[in-house]
């Protein structure tokens, strides 16, 4: 079986009978009120438990204590200290989501049949034991308290350290579960709709947050006050951001502002709307660090002239060549129209030769290196049904996403837009 990770809805907000399955860029499109941001932060969940520190009340509300565990062993050289099944975390993932979601969308009353798999994990229980180990450090014994899951690479502590709780086994497991999956974040970010209008808040308006825009300011917040990486692709990610935005975000007693590149600095609350909704991913290009997010970005479109909408899309499909992740949801046809053509032109290529591919690109004004292979997208259509409920249907990203919702819209506007023009002629002609 190839691992993945699952969510199936049996009700949740309007969806019903439905199926999730992540995958590095997940694209949500369909009617306002359809469950896209439920959806979606159901996925952006699951990510904070295996990347954020979301994990560790797994273990809190179990009352796992690694401390008390080695207290009570026999030999106190060695032994089992305790074991869960995947059974177990599969079933607390699926009761706190529901409770996680409500919060961020204000809803302390949410409820929901929501059922969270990890499958494809070659075994389904995991043993902690705990041995004594010696060491030898530049000619010095070193002893350590070390933890073992299922006999596997060892979680070395200060001997005789206290106060871990249920750290060890959230830090073994953690590894453990993202190395299957091949997740290499270590943190989530959460952009949630209309985030320009509260960037410049300053500190009692960030305190009278709640919710999605709660975590939004704590996540910015410590984006802030980290410090960039130095590594080579870092002047990459930082000519990304200076493409989409012409200048830069610079930092001042925790205020952002905005430098063009005529060297002209002003206020972040004196920007451009587009400015103030793309600053937190800018910040994160320009530090490079947005590598190590998994990042649940809410209609990047708001607020973005067309051709801005398109440049997005392309440097999200820049950025997934780097191993990062996006749950998206949008609607946007320019957005999605992009999104579709990199998908097609990733097809090209791999039925073109490279010379023909490369001629193609550039009569039509495409980067050849920009693409998106359809084996890291999943698309999901919420479609609302008659009586009102809605079931999220999986789209074939192969030859481009469909977008139902935008082809109706717009077969209807031509044709009402059609009568229009035929009747100011016919009343041309009856005036003639």
């Amino acid at each position: 079986m190839n691992s993945s990770i699952e969510i199936y809805i049996e009700q949740f907000g309007p969806i019903r009978d439905s199926r999730i399955e992540l995958k590095p860029f997940m694209v949500f499109s369909g009617e306002s009120g359809t469950g896209k941001s439920y959806t979606a932060l159901l996925v952006h969940y699951i990510y904070k438990v295996l990347c954020d520190n979301e994990k560790f009340d797994f273990f809190v509300q179990n009352g796992v204590s690694y401390d008390k565990h080695k207290e009570q062993l026999p030999d106190a050289n060695q032994g089992f200290l305790y074991e869960f099944t995947l059974q177990e975390f599969e079933a607390w993932c699926s009761q706190s989501v529901i409770k996680y979601v409500g919060k961020m969308v204000g809803n302390y009353s949410l409820t929901g049949k929501v059922s969270i798999k990890f499958n494809g994990l070659p075994t389904d229980s995991y043993r902690f034991s705990y041995t004594k180990e010696v060491l030898e450090r530049d000619g010095e014994m070193i002893y350590y308290d070390t933890v073992l899951m299922n006999n596997g690479l060892p979680l070395r502590l200060p001997y005789n350290s206290t106060g871990w709780n249920g750290v060890p086994y959230a830090i073994l497991f953690t590894e453990y579960i993202k190395s299957i999956f091949g997740i290499s974040q270590n943190d989530t970010f959460l952009l949630p709709p209309s985030r320009g209008g509260i960037v410049c808040l300053n500190d009692i308006g960030r305190n009278a947050l709640t919710g999605m825009y709660q975590e939004f300011m704590w996540n910015l917040s410590e984006l802030k006050a980290v410090e960039p990486k130095s590594e080579t692709n870092d002047e990459d990610y930082f000519a990304l951001s200076r493409e989409l935005i012409d200048g830069k975000i610079n930092f001042r007693n925790n205020d952002l502002y905005y430098e063009q590149q005529s060297n002209n600095e002003i206020p972040i609350m004196a920007s451009a709307a587009s400015i103030k909704e793309l600053a937190p991913f800018v910040i994160m290009l320009q530090k490079g660090l947005v590598g190590l997010y998994s990042i649940m970005f809410e209609e990047p479109e708001t607020n973005l002239h067309p051709e801005l909408q398109i440049k997005v899309a392309d440097i999200l499909a820049q950025l997934l060549h780097t191993k990062c992740r996006f749950q998206v949801t949008t609607h946007s046809d320019y957005f999605l129209r992009r999104i579709n053509d990199l998908l097609r032109l990733d097809l090209l290529k791999k039925k073109c030769g490279k010379d023909e591919y490369e001629t193609f690109c550039r009569e039509h004004h495409y980067n050849p290196e920009v693409t998106i292979p359809a084996k890291l997208v999943n698309a999901y259509y919420f479609k609302r049904n008659s009586d009102k409920t809605v079931r999220v249907v999986l789209q074939d990203p192969t030859s481009g996403i469909p977008f139902d919702t935008f082809r109706s819209v717009l077969d209807n506007q031509l044709t009402d837009s059609s009568f229009v023009y035929d009747k100011i002629c016919e009343l041309d002609e009856t005036a003639d």
